[in-house]
């Protein structure tokens, strides 16, 4: 299989989120609720990563449109504190499947189990600003997978994992390959 051309994808950082607020702010003209949820949570690198990460939220925040027959669109943004003492930048941006399963999380539906990892079609994209040790974040890329979990408690709507891998260019092409290729097309 030639596989030349194509990004890879190393597991990288997990990030884990307790949502404990959503507020509406409107509807929407499709009969959607744009809304705000915000968390709190953390940010840790995988064993074997090239960069050791250990940081909390400061604040999170994700400004969404909830659509009834659609994707929930995820717009999250926020400040991290590192363990020594650095600030980081966070964004994600994506679509969440609207499946009945997602629904009686996010309704507190009682005896619902969380998601599988792989259960959503879903991915979400991840950039940081950050500087010093931590300006590798700014130069990458990263998609993650998503897990929720239902509410435990009164104060939390739903728990969300992001597994994030960082997105590395793949292996270069020879120019014969390419020249195949491009016939095809």
């Amino acid at each position: 299989m030639v596989n030349c051309g194509f990004n890879t994808l190393v597991p990288a950082l997990v990030f884990q989120l307790r949502i404990f607020s959503l507020y509406p702010i409107g509807e929407l003209s499709t009969g959607g609720i744009w809304s705000n949820g915000n968390g709190v949570g953390t940010l840790t690198s995988v064993a074997g990563s090239d960069l050791y990460l250990n940081a909390n939220t400061i604040h999170m925040d994700d400004f969404n449109v909830v659509n009834p027959d659609k994707p929930y669109t995820l717009n999250a943004q926020g400040l991290l504190a590192t363990d020594d003492g650095h600030y980081i930048g966070i964004y994600g941006k994506g679509l969440l499947p609207n499946t009945d399963h997602v629904r009686s999380i996010l309704a507190n539906e009682t005896d619902v189990e969380p998601t599988k990892w792989g259960e959503l079609d879903a991915y979400t994209t991840w950039s940081f600003q950050a500087s010093g040790k931590y300006a590798a974040l700014t130069e990458s890329v990263y998609v993650a997978n998503i897990k929720i979990y239902p509410s435990d408690d009164s104060d939390t709507m739903s728990y969300i994992d992001y597994r994030l891998s960082k997105v590395e260019a793949g292996p270069r092409c020879n120019s014969e390959w390419e020249e195949s290729v491009r016939g095809e097309l």
